[in-house]
């Protein structure tokens, strides 16, 4: 079965290779002109009221994906609860809790395509309560799209620095996201001042912004050749999926992009096809036919119906893909880059037969379905190279932090602290440290209170990379250099 697997991956990426010049594809993606299209999927970042939600709800709208039925709806249920600014930002936001605070809570997923490609939209959470909510959204992404807010005002309070000490105040969350951003992998990321409406479309304020949060986008390891700079209002629709409207704005932005053509400027990410099966659950549920169901992304791999795979953690004895959904359509084959849901059985019931369903507690989110030839393992120590971030105290052996790898998250502490080093050369700067303080790069040794599944980065980048949290604050950012137990 599997080595017929292997000969169909094969066989699909020569084909798809010559048709579309190396560039994969969910299969049941194309373009209006039959071209596949690529998958690409793109996190929605920025601090919390910069509008993210209300522009992403208005883009959708742009696109033709909202009804005039919803819209309606939207409009009239957002003025009936006084909150008729936020009409647009209901589009995404569908929890009772997220209309009535205005607030993200969990990362909203919807799809849609561009020439280029077959969109799956993760809007992340803005209030810094919700961090781990946006880590988990930041770790499936390709690209981001990080909003700042133009007004007065609001890119400062976004981009704010924490006071420091023991019991320092976390600051804007537009630096901790484009830190977490980075350090989950993503290096493609347009910047998208928004709000400009409300300066009556300043050139001086946009430039102003971009002067500001430039360096600091760079001090953070992205590149300036990978990031894109343009304005936008999203109740407005001014800049969306066509050039600015508003006489103030195209006076001067005239040969810059709109969000949508941002989007098709990003650069596809290679797939991990000829990598063991690793896919992050990042949720699950029970058919209704009594399959368990799993939602996620393909990091590694391929998958199709009557695939024996494993969980980890999870029972031992390995389970069979019943069927595939992919972007809301059933297929035959899913590959790395591919977000997907996996109706599972127990057993060897795939395809179309039998195979008893699985209890759902035995599957958890932050879980990963793997390929039980080549099962990834549940570590509970490891080594680290991290970057240490802005930490109100310094780091010592002991401190107990928030672990988040892709879309895991466990408790745990620093164990020892092995040497800091030469952040351009890896050399060894000092051997067992006392402390760890902020910019400075180390070598740590972590410990998992229950175990994360990890991957050494040099082996799996998207389960190679971790983030270490603490009341509010990163204080640490690192890849995976050993697996020790």
């Amino acid at each position: 079965m599997e080595a017929d697997l292997e000969r169909e991956v094969e066989a699909a990426a020569v084909a798809e290779a010559a048709a579309s010049n190396n560039v994969d594809s969910i299969p049941s993606a194309s373009s209006s002109s039959g071209v596949p299209l690529s998958p690409l999927h793109l996190v929605v970042l920025g601090h919390v009221d910069a509008g993210k939600s209300s522009l992403m709800g208005r883009l959708l709208h742009e696109l033709g994906l909202v009804s005039a039925r919803d819209d309606h709806k939207f409009q009239r249920d957002a003025a009936a609860a006084g909150k008729g600014s936020f009409a647009w930002a209901w589009v995404l936001d569908e929890r009772p809790e997220e209309r009535e605070r205005g607030v993200t809570v969990d990362v909203a997923m919807t799809r849609f395509n561009t020439r280029r490609f077959a969109v799956t939209l993760l809007d992340a959470p803005g209030h810094r309560d919700f961090v781990p909510n946006m880590i988990a959204g930041a770790a499936q992404a390709d690209a981001a799209l990080l909003l700042v807010d133009g007004s007065p005002g609001g890119f400062e309070a976004g981009f704010s620095e924490g006071t420091g000490g023991l019991h320092g105040t976390p600051g804007g969350q537009t630096r901790e996201h484009a830190v977490l951003a980075r350090s989950l992998g993503i290096e493609q990321m347009a910047v998208v001042i928004s709000k400009l409406d409300t300066v009556g479309y300043d050139k001086a304020r946009f430039d102003t912004i971009r002067a500001a949060l430039l360096p600091y986008l760079k001090s953070v390891g992205f590149k300036e050749s990978s990031l894109q700079w343009l304005p936008a209002s999203g109740p407005l629709g001014e800049n969306l999926v066509g050039p600015p409207q508003d006489p103030n704005l195209a006076a001067w932005w005239t040969s810059g992009p709109h969000v949508v053509g941002a989007i098709d400027a990003f650069n596809p990410r290679e797939r991990a096809t000829s990598k063991p099966l690793r896919m992050p659950i990042t949720d699950v549920f029970k058919s209704k036919t009594g399959a368990i169901v799993l939602g996620g992304k393909v990091e590694g791999g391929a998958l199709k119906p009557g695939s024996k795979v494993v969980l980890v953690p999870g029972p031992s004895q390995p389970f069979s893909v019943r069927s595939l959904e992919a972007s809301g359509s059933p297929t035959h084959l899913v590959r790395a880059g591919d977000s997907v849901e996996v109706a599972l059985v127990a057993g060897h019931g795939g395809g179309a037969g039998g195979g008893g369903a699985i209890d759902p507690s035995n599957v958890a989110a932050g879980a990963v379905l793997c390929h039980p030839d080549f099962p990834a393992v549940l570590v509970t120590r490891f080594e680290l190279r991290v970057v240490v971030l802005d930490v109100p105290v310094p780091l010592l052996r002991g401190h107990v932090v928030t672990l988040h790898a892709h879309v895991a998250r466990e408790e745990g502490h620093i164990t020892a602290l092995l040497a800091t080093l030469d952040p351009r050369t890896g050399d060894v700067i000092k051997s067992r440290p006392r402390c760890l303080t902020k910019g400075q790069t180390a070598l740590v040794e972590v410990t998992a209170v229950r175990g994360l599944v990890l991957e050494e980065y040099a082996d799996y980048r998207a389960l190679g990379r971790v983030a270490l949290r603490e009341g509010g604050r990163t204080l640490a950012v690192g890849i995976v250099t050993r697996l020790l137990e």
